[in-house]
């Protein structure tokens, strides 16, 4: 997506469309222009494209000349977004694919968009996915899903139904930067808006059968104040990267300084430094004559200066990012002299894995709406009982070794000895979903073999039994 700008020209008259529709796309149309530059810094900040800013202290020209890049604001986002890993929707009787959801998904790569939704979504604040129906004729899945970023998009937030209530995604931009296309997500109707060359707009109106918006957010930490959450590139992260890229510039700064230590020449002729104070500093041999009293000059060295001063506060500076973002120190490129436990990691990993069940539950709820709105556009039916108990599946966002998760198993087992015929011990251990459904494929077929096997000796044996009987 190419940048533009953020001073957008309202649409002021829309052809097809309401003047109530008009207002709402309006607020939805400032409240997008309004958000714009910050999500526009806050990606600069995860692309590591972010400028430094100045100290006072530092040169200008150094400033410029050096090139400091952090990825530590990537690190809080995809930290988290590596623990949240989607396996599949369930429900309470174990189906593998309930309500055949699996070949829809998989036409709309929905193992590729949720995570990029997930990870923009941790960058942003939110992101939302969108259903439509789709145009089969044309090569489009029966239901359409896509992700949606919130640098192009926004919607209005219903506090009494806890849904939105109308949302606007921006799709093209023209020469001038000017917004040239967009959807407009209401009710009972999607507005397909488009600009012409002359400047008016024109829309293609959808009707919506379900009677809701089809669009859901997928929000990091949301409040009662921010229904749409919050942002990982938090300002404390912003300001804490900002302070460690000015240690990274004055720490190449001094290096130069480390590197030619800083002499003192008493008693010395013009002419000692003609070919260059530099020259003098870094040659092999370095010769002075007598002054023109004959005395020896003195060279002495001013006391080397340590760069360990530095290297301690871009230290302080990752254990702040990491009480901030729940990032371990070790994932920044701290390294220590002595390696930690495994309990010690476990302890330091324990907040981060934390978060990731949290915003699993919370993603959950909306995937779970995406599923049934799928659902529902295709088979032409409303909210049945069986499809509200439709769940999200996720893995375990802690890493356990399997000896580990070998040994629990085997103890739960004797404690509850139905577990080991159950698919959640399968998950305990670590197994995927593909695993678990080829292990439960080979269990069915191995079965089936067995069964087949024994009906054919049991037939072998009643057969000898008649034979003998009517000898």
């Amino acid at each position: 997506m190419s940048v533009v700008s953020a001073s957008w020209q309202v649409p002021r008259f829309v052809a097809g469309v309401s003047d109530q529709e008009l207002d709402i796309i309006r607020g939805l149309f400032v409240t997008l222009a309004e958000k714009y530059p910050r999500n526009v810094v806050r990606s600069m900040y995860f692309d590591g494209k972010m400028p430094l800013k100045p100290t006072g202290n530092i040169p200008q020209e150094a400033m410029q000349r050096i090139q400091a890049v952090s990825d530590w604001p990537e690190k809080a986002v995809s930290a988290l977004a590596e623990r949240s890993v989607f396996e599949g929707f369930v429900t309470p009787g174990g189906l593998q694919d309930p309500f055949e959801l699996g070949g829809i998904l998989d036409a709309n790569r929905f193992d590729l968009e949720l995570p990029q939704a997930i990870t923009s979504a941790y960058k942003h604040s939110c992101s939302f996915i969108t259903t439509a129906r789709g145009d089969v004729q044309a090569g489009e899945p029966e239901v359409v899903v896509m992700a949606r970023s919130a640098e192009w998009s926004t919607a209005m937030w219903d506090k009494r139904r806890r849904t939105v209530s109308a949302a606007l995604t921006l799709k093209d931009w023209d020469s001038s930067g000017q917004p040239s296309s967009m959807d407009v997500f209401l009710p009972d109707v999607v507005l397909s808006m488009t600009k012409r060359p002359s400047g008016s707009w024109v829309t293609e109106r959808r009707p919506n059968a379900l009677g809701e918006v089809l669009v859901e957010p997928l929000a990091y930490d949301p409040q009662i104040d921010r229904p749409f959450g919050r942002s990982r590139i938090s300002r404390p992260v912003m300001n804490i990267t900002d302070h460690a890229l000015s240690t990274i510039v004055r720490t190449e700064i001094s290096a130069d300084f480390y590197a030619a230590p800083r002499m003192m020449a008493l008693g010395v002729t013009k002419d000692a430094f003609a070919s260059g104070k530099w020259e003098a500093a870094i040659d092999r041999w370095f010769a002075i004559t007598k002054d023109e009293d004959g005395d020896v000059p003195t060279v002495q060295q001013f006391a080397q200066m340590t760069m360990q001063p530095l290297t301690d506060l871009y230290r302080m500076y990752a254990t702040q990012f990491s009480g901030a973002t729940g990032v371990p120190v070790a994932n920044l490129g701290i390294v220590t002299d002595n390696p930690p436990s495994a309990e010690a990691l476990f302890a330091d990993d324990r907040r981060l894995v934390n978060t990731a069940k949290r915003q699993n539950r919370i993603m959950a709820s909306s995937l779970r709406r995406v599923a049934q709105k799928i659902v529902r556009l295709r088979d032409g039916s409303g909210l049945t009982p069986e499809l509200q108990q439709l769940d999200a599946s996720w893995a375990n966002p802690a890493f356990t070794s399997p000896t580990a998760a070998a040994d629990a198993l085997q103890k739960l087992s004797l404690v509850f000895p139905w577990l080991s015929e159950s698919e959640v011990a399968l998950e305990f251990a670590g197994f995927s979903q593909t695993e678990i459904t080829r292990l439960l494929s080979d269990k069915r077929r191995s079965q089936t073999t067995n069964a087949l096997s024994a009906l054919s000796q049991l037939g072998k044996t009643t057969g000898a039994q008649t034979g003998d009987n009517q000898g």
